[in-house]
Parts: structure tokens; C-alpha cells; sequence
């Protein structure tokens, strides 16, 4: 690894899902199905090692899913485009993982964790994701036995008070403020949207001025699906809060006009970039 900071776009399948599911705003009669990207994505810290956001599609994800999280997904993934072999494409194993963190655990972000669990150095969510999540209620959007499996190896990493974000809560994952978590709730209950830079500051502990003396990058998951939902100040269309989603977007908003935001990266964006270096 190079002495910056490289996030890296690991296109894991696709979705098909209705218009308005990534833009509310589409109200009409149109009924046919958008594909989506399902993005995880690679971050090579100088210091901290590989972590993976999130895992993608599994190559046998048609059999995992209950058929009707099959009709609401569509997914599809083709040869060599899993998260694993992608990284065996760059010469990396699952072993080469430093930590493997979770945004939240819908099953596109979770269906992979397999080829990690037990390989990865480390599993890592939000203890509030957790929480709610062996709710019944989630699960008629996810699916169990793509993460309960491993339950005794992911880490719940607790929010704490912080300045950033909209309700006010976070955690700093190293202790040095290189890379931020902060809870943006509303798709579901413990989302958070992850913050990297390579030049951390006090800011998360003690409020300052700006956010960050140095550039960074937003790594938003599905708080947004892609840039439209920021510049139209549009809800993606689902999610368990609705007031809390528009203050979470409105966060991104916010994170977006910062002159030092070198990119945000969202989930299911076509657009995003190969990769970023910071």
C-alpha cells in the first residue's frame, strides 16, 4: 500500500428496483425496474490496513434470498464479480482484510460476509444495528443467515456523543479520528455514513472550525443512492423513518458544500469512480 489513503469501487451484481425506490419523486405510472449498482467498497489505510464497507452479492445470493426479497432485489452477479474475487483479482485474500465493517445489514450489504467470517482479522457494526435488527419486524428485509451465522464474531461498536451528524452520535473506529462513523439513521435504525481523512483533527471530539483541516471522503451507503437525492433533496423510497432520513440527507448536504469533501460514494450510484485517493 502507498502512503495515501485509496478507496476502491468493488461492483458486486446489481439490483432491479422500482423508480421510486431510489428516487421518490418518481410518482408516475412508469413501472419498469431500474438496475442498480450493489457497490462495496475497499479502503487501503497506510495505517490501519484494508478495510472492507460492506460485502455485495454472494455468487449463490438467488438461493439465499426468500422469494420476496427476490422480487424486490432482482439481483443479479455475474462470474469473478463477488467481493472476494475481485480481491483475488488485486492479489488479496479474504485473509488480507484488516476489518471487515457492516454500514447496516440488509442483505446486499451482507450476503458475502461468509467469504470473510473467520478469515478477515476483524467483523465490526453498530451495536444499535445489531440491536434492532433481531427485531422480527427486520426481518422482512433481511436475512438472518447471512450475518446471524457470525454474531459471535462481529464487534458492536456503541455511538457516542459527537458534533457531527444529525442526532448528534458516532464513534471514532481507530481512536485517531482517520476514520469516522457517524449515525445517520432512517433507511434503518443504526445506518451510520463513514468519514475518512488523512489528516484527523479534534473536530469529532470538540467542536471547531470546519470539519476537517485536511481533505476526506464520504462513504454515505444508503443514506443517499446517488448524487440526484442530494441535489434534489430527495428521500430514497424506502426506509423506517422518513423525518429521519431527510435529516440525514441534509447532513450529506451539508458535508457535500465542504470545499474539502473530495468525493462522496454511495451504494448503488452508477457513477461512482473506480477509486479515490485521498
Amino acid at each position: 500500500m502507498s502512503g495515501n489513503i485509496v478507496i476502491r469501487t468493488l461492483r458486486c451484481g446489481t439490483m432491479r428496483v422500482l423508480p421510486r425506490e431510489r428516487y421518490i419523486a418518481d410518482r408516475g405510472l412508469l413501472r419498469e425496474r431500474v438496475e442498480l449498482p450493489v457497490n462495496a467498497y475497499l479502503i487501503e489505510h497506510p495505517k490501519h490496513g484494508r478495510i472492507l464497507l460492506d460485502t455485495g452479492w454472494s455468487s449463490d445470493c438467488r438461493e439465499l434470498l426468500p422469494p420476496r426479497l427476490l422480487k424486490f432485489y432482482e439481483p443479479k452477479i455475474g462470474k469473478g464479480e463477488t467481493a472476494a474475487e475481485q480481491l483475488e483479482d488485486m492479489g488479496l485474500r479474504p485473509e488480507d482484510i484488516d476489518l471487515v465493517l457492516l454500514s447496516h445489514l440488509d442483505v446486499d450489504h451482507t450476503c458475502a460476509l461468509k467469504d470473510f467470517a473467520g478469515r478477515a482479522g476483524r467483523i465490526a457494526c453498530s451495536e444499535l444495528e445489531y440491536f434492532y435488527s433481531c427485531r422480527m419486524v427486520y426481518k422482512m428485509r433481511q436475512v438472518w443467515d447471512t450475518w446471524m451465522p457470525y454474531a459471535d464474531d462481529i464487534e458492536r461498536i456503541h455511538y457516542r456523543a459527537s458534533v457531527l451528524g444529525p442526532v448528534g452520535r458516532g464513534f471514532d473506529l481507530f481512536g485517531d479520528e482517520s476514520v469516522l462513523c457517524i449515525y445517520t439513521p432512517g433507511h434503518t435504525d443504526g445506518i451510520f455514513t463513514t468519514l475518512v481523512t488523512r489528516e484527523p483533527t479534534n473536530r469529532f471530539k470538540a467542536v471547531g472550525t470546519g470539519i476537517y483541516w485536511g481533505d476526506y471522503a464520504v462513504l454515505a451507503s444508503d443514506v443517499a443512492f446517488c448524487e440526484d437525492n442530494l441535489r434534489d433533496s430527495v428521500i430514497p423510497g424506502y426506509g423506517f423513518d422518513r423525518c429521519l432520513q431527510a435529516k440525514s440527507l441534509e447532513f450529506l448536504q451539508t458535508l457535500r458544500r465542504d470545499s474539502k469533501c473530495r468525493a462522496m460514494l454511495f451504494s448503488h450510484d452508477p457513477a461512482s469512480p473506480a477509486s479515490v485517493e485521498l
